[in-house]
């Protein structure tokens, strides 16, 4: 009897069961079911963030088409082919000027990034180098400003078929944020060369930037 029980032990030991319970196989099968379920679970989890990042990568963009009078439009399930207005174009170079020069020591990391992915590729390289070898946003946020943009005139110099180049007057007045009475306000004369490109997922307008300039022109 002895030798028996030494033996059960030993069995136990070797199989990880420190005891002996009558209901232990219907345990360690619950707990199979449990690790089972679990990793269902997971496997479900992915598959549903999966499929929507795919619909999210792949569907038409909603876009806001704007006419000459300032007036918005809502176009959903617009074609990617189709041509872009010059009321768009004018609401883009705006977007892009704000976000781009726009100056806000607290927004300065999130414009600078709406700015740079409205760029090409390339130009938007060569503008991120810059912005990091000089240390632009570092200063930005210490500077503690604000900055507020008032467009006087946007004028169209030349018009290709892949290109536009446009003028923009601009009054740009910084301030600073621990006292608003402190103001300086200049004017300026924004360059700006937009390319015509197919309409995608990152590019909803099917516009992208390939020049900027600004010229200060004197205080406002």
């Amino acid at each position: 009897m002895g030798n028996l029980l030494n033996h059960k032990d030993d069995y136990q030991k070797r199989n990880g069961r420190l005891f002996y319970e009558i209901w232990g196989d219907l345990e360690a099968q619950n707990t199979a079911l449990k690790i089972v379920i679990i990793l269902m679970s997971l496997i479900t989890v992915i598959a549903l963030l999966t499929a929507f990042w795919t619909y999210k990568a792949n569907r038409v963009p909603v876009v806001i088409r704007v006419n000459k009078a300032g007036n918005a439009k809502v176009l959903r399930n617009l074609p990617f082919n189709n041509k872009t207005g010059m009321g768009e174009i004018e609401y883009f170079s705006k977007n892009f000027v704000r976000e781009f020069t726009g100056f806000n020591s607290i927004m300065i990391k999130t414009e600078l990034s709406r700015a740079l992915n409205k760029m090409s590729e390339n130009y938007g390289k060569k503008n991120l180098v810059m912005i990091i070898r000089s240390k632009f946003i570092e200063k930005m946020e210490k500077a503690g400003i604000t900055s507020k943009i008032k467009f006087k005139k946007i004028k169209l110099v030349r018009q290709t078929v892949n290109h536009d180049e446009l003028k923009l007057y601009v009054i740009r007045t910084v301030i600073s944020n621990s006292d608003s009475s402190i103001k300086n306000s200049a004017a300026y004369e924004d360059k700006l060369i937009i390319k015509r490109i197919k309409r995608s997922v990152q590019y909803p307008f099917g516009l992208e930037v390939v020049y900027f300039s600004s010229l200060k022109l004197g205080g406002a």
